[in-house]
C-alpha cells in the first residue's frame, strides 16, 4: 500500500459524540428532534451541506447565511477548547510516517476549523496533507472526493486506506477502489457490526492499525 487516508472526527479526535448533540441541541431550540438516519447522512457532508440538508429538510424559515453564523461559532469554540485527540493518534500517524507511506486526513470538516485542532495536537507533523470537502469540491458522500484525492496523490484506488468511523464513508471509498479500514467510535457503535461485515480490515483502536 502507498497511502493512507485518515478522517479527522471520530477517527482520530474524539468529537463525533459533540457533533451529534450540539446538532441535536441545536435544532431542539427550534421545536426538532433530529432523526438518526439524519445524523448518520450528516457524517458524510461538510458544515455547508449538513446546514443545508437540515435547512431543506426540516424547512427552517431562518436564512442559511444565519443558520451558519450561529452554529459556526459553537463548533470554533469547541475545536478551539474543549476537542481531545484520540489515544494514540500521533502515534499511529508517525508509525505509517516512518514505513514511507502517504499519510492524509480527509474529512468533512471545513478547513478553518480542521486546521485549528491539528495545529492545536501537532498533527500537521505526520501527515502530508489535508483534504476537506471544500478543498476537494466533493462530499465524502460522493466517490469523486476519493479519486481525487488518490489522482493527486498520483497513486491508484487500490494502493490506498480509509480509515473512517463512517459506514457511509467507507461504503463510498470502497466504490471508489479503496481499501478501507474501520476505527470503532463510541458514537457509532450502533453501526460497527455493519463496518466489521463490510469491510476487510477493522479495529477497535488505532495502535491496533500496526496490524495492517
Amino acid at each position: 500500500m502507498k497511502a493512507i487516508i485518515f478522517d479527522l472526527d471520530g477517527t482520530l479526535v474524539d468529537s463525533m459524540g459533540y457533533w451529534r448533540s450540539v446538532s441535536r441541541d441545536f435544532m431542539k431550540t427550534k421545536g426538532i428532534d433530529i432523526e438518526d438516519a439524519v445524523q448518520h447522512k450528516m457524517t458524510t457532508m461538510n458544515l455547508d451541506a449538513s446546514l443545508k440538508y437540515m435547512k431543506d429538510y426540516y424547512k427552517l424559515e431562518e436564512s442559511f447565511e444565519e443558520l451558519f453564523r450561529d452554529f459556526s461559532r459553537t463548533v470554533e469554540d469547541f475545536y478551539r477548547n474543549k476537542v481531545e485527540a484520540k489515544e494514540g493518534s500521533l502515534e499511529i500517524l508517525k508509525y505509517f510516517k516512518d514505513r514511507g507511506m502517504k499519510v492524509v486526513i480527509g474529512t468533512s470538516t471545513a478547513d478553518h476549523f480542521a486546521n485549528i485542532v491539528i495545529e492545536k495536537y501537532g498533527i500537521d507533523k505526520f501527515i502530508d496533507g489535508l483534504y476537506t470537502a471544500d478543498s476537494v469540491g466533493h462530499l465524502k458522500g460522493e466517490e469523486e472526493f476519493y479519486l481525487s484525492i488518490a489522482d493527486d496523490l498520483g497513486e491508484d484506488p487500490e494502493e490506498i486506506f480509509l480509515v473512517d468511523d463512517s459506514y457511509l464513508a467507507l461504503r463510498t471509498a470502497k466504490r471508489a477502489g479503496l481499501i478501507g479500514v474501520g476505527i470503532y467510535d463510541e458514537n457509532s457503535k450502533d453501526t460497527w457490526p455493519t463496518i466489521v461485515e463490510e469491510n476487510k480490515y477493522s479495529a477497535r483502536k488505532l495502535i491496533e492499525l500496526k496490524k495492517l
